[in-house]
């Protein structure tokens, strides 16, 4: 099958997270694939993290900045099915109006990332063949698109890493315990201090971006680094996970129309234990395979008990893992691919 795919691609966005799995996965069970995404100057997400595959064409902006198209490729690429990804950020009036060429050779099918019903009537006017939702808290899309189907959001695949060659190539200490706080893509620094416990064996790795204002940052401690990073490129992000023991991710709001925390179906293949807030509707989708933490003294006691209790680090990794595979690249793929025959059978 030749499948096409205009979505974010290559950069920090939570809509590549999705799409660069799955698709990398259409290649891996031997499909074509063609990814039409956003221009380097007019992207979604906070910067490219990788370079751009022999399949990535770049022909259009987003539609809040420069709402661009170039609809040449779009319509000279053969392929039989259109996955369009979250249309909200695309030129979503002028991908309409190609639309019904694009419909003489191939299926058109939406996988929508808002959280709620989009309130722009330009939102609807695309015949889509297929609606496809990957959180149930979407079913509400079900009241315009009856037949929107529901396909889980994607992992990416386990990996491993060595703990002391990612400490050596990102200059991090190699003899005690590593506590990431992430600080990118809408999450913050939450936590600041670590437990007298700690203190000892342990620093604590703030990872944050250029602009992000951090008070501790200038008073030095040797329990506590920062470290300044516009853009952290998939394999910097894998290598900050592989030299870490403990990761926190800490996320409330969403500066957009987020359901589920992208970032972590990115991160838990990785290996490391993750830490999330057990009030954020963000991680709802995990029970067992993250520990939740409600405040800073939880915080503090989980992170103790946990570095004390080797069966239990050993039952949140059996966990995870667990769950990465069942939403393994291929796995999601597959059931896309299913979808794909079906809606091309239909006339």
């Amino acid at each position: 099958m030749k499948i096409g795919i205009m979505s974010a691609w290559n950069t920090t966005s939570g809509v590549a997270m999705h799409a660069e799995p799955i698709g990398k996965a259409f290649k891996k069970l031997g499909h074509e694939i063609k990814v039409f995404t956003f221009l380097e100057n007019d992207h979604h997400g906070e910067g490219i993290t990788a370079k751009d595959e022999n399949y990535v064409v770049r022909c259009f902006g987003t539609r809040p900045h420069t709402n661009s198209l170039d609809p040449r490729p779009l319509l000279e690429e053969d392929y039989d099915v259109l996955l369009v990804e979250d249309l909200g950020m695309l030129p979503a009036e002028k991908l309409a109006n190609i639309m019904s060429a694009i419909k003489k050779k191939a299926k058109v099918i939406h996988v929508v990332h808002e959280n709620k019903m989009c309130e722009h009537s330009w939102f609807y006017q695309i015949d889509w063949d297929k609606v496809i939702y990957f959180d149930k808290r979407q079913e509400f899309l079900k009241a315009v698109y009856p037949n929107a189907e529901y396909v889980p959001f994607p992992c990416f695949p386990l990996r491993g890493g060595d703990k002391i060659t990612a400490r050596k190539k990102l200059k991090l200490p190699l003899d005690k315990k590593i506590i990431y706080a992430f600080g990118h893509r809408g999450y913050h620094s939450y936590y600041r201090d670590l437990p007298p416990k700690l203190k000892r064996k342990a620093v604590l790795l703030h990872v944050i971006t250029s602009d992000y204002q951090m008070l501790e940052e200038l008073t030095p401690a040797d329990w506590r680094i920062v470290v300044r990073e516009d853009v952290l490129t998939t394999q910097k992000f894998d290598d900050y996970l592989f030299a870490s023991d403990a990761a926190l991710f800490h996320k409330f709001q969403s500066r957009a129309h987020a359901v589920v925390s992208s970032t972590v179906y990115q991160a838990l293949g990785a290996g490391c234990p993750i830490f999330v807030p057990q009030q954020s509707d963000f991680f709802h989708s995990w029970k067992k395979e993250l520990i939740h933490y409600r405040d800073i003294t939880a915080l503090n006691k989980k992170l103790v008990d946990f570095f004390g209790d080797k069966r239990k680090r050993k039952t949140l990794q059996e966990e995870a893992e667990k769950f990465v595979e069942k939403h393994s690249p291929e796995k999601i793929a597959q059931k896309y691919i299913n979808i794909f025959e079906k809606t091309l059978t239909c006339k």
